[in-house]
């Protein structure tokens, strides 16, 4: 399926979604650096890379929502959606309270010996969850692309020969499935069945 939100005939959401991957991720790895060293550089960077996230993961949802909903009510594809969506959720839930205990931790911080001591045992905890349901709800968004071709861009088709090229000459090489018995209009631009495969579905060779 096309996807309903893009930018230059770019979908949004994966283009979007890998900046909240990253600053998430990152948040993980600072606290890390941060119980390993105790230097509060790294935990105000894990407090400033969560807060990113937290912004970046609420500006992917919005062309994610679109391109969910647009998907058939009963499909098994609305049904990953939402289970990408929920996990997602529950990602950046824990990650938003990460933030407002780091944010707290580092209003209320106290120097001890010359250096500021901060506790993110708790905050490093949360983050680690809410890092793991992140990588379920990517392992399910990559479902998503790679299983129901969600947010895949269709090919037109060269009448003698088959091809991969989104962006042949439409007016030269684009066949009527419904005129032209060498065209399957099951198929998707890689040649493979659209929903959930059957013997009969499979295209014929292209000559």
């Amino acid at each position: 399926m096309y996807s309903k939100a893009r930018l230059a005939g770019h979908a949004i959401h994966p283009m979007v979604v890998a900046f909240p991957i990253a600053f998430y991720t990152s948040t993980v790895g600072m606290l890390l650096a941060y119980v390993g060293t105790h230097e509060a550089f790294w935990y105000r960077v894990a407090m400033i890379a969560n807060i990113a996230g937290i912004v970046t993961a609420a500006i992917a949802v919005i062309p994610g929502a679109i391109d969910l909903w647009s998907l058939p009510a009963t499909s098994r594809a609305r049904a990953t959606g939402l289970k990408h969506a929920g996990f997602h959720s529950i990602a950046s839930g824990l990650f938003a309270v990460t933030a407002v205990l780091l944010f707290h931790g580092w209003n209320h911080r106290v120097m001890v010996d010359g250096e500021y001591v901060f506790d993110a045992t708790i905050p490093l905890a949360i983050s680690v969850i809410g890092w793991v349901s992140m990588v379920i709800a990517g392992s399910l968004g990559w479902t998503l692309v790679q299983t129901h071709h969600v947010g895949i861009k269709p090919a037109l088709t060269h009448a003698d020969r088959p091809s991969r090229e989104p962006e042949l000459d439409a007016a030269s090489t684009l066949v009527d499935p419904l005129v032209d018995p060498l065209v399957d209009p099951l198929v998707d631009f890689r040649g493979l069945p659209y929903g959930k495969p059957r013997p009969d579905d499979y295209p014929r060779r292209l000559r």
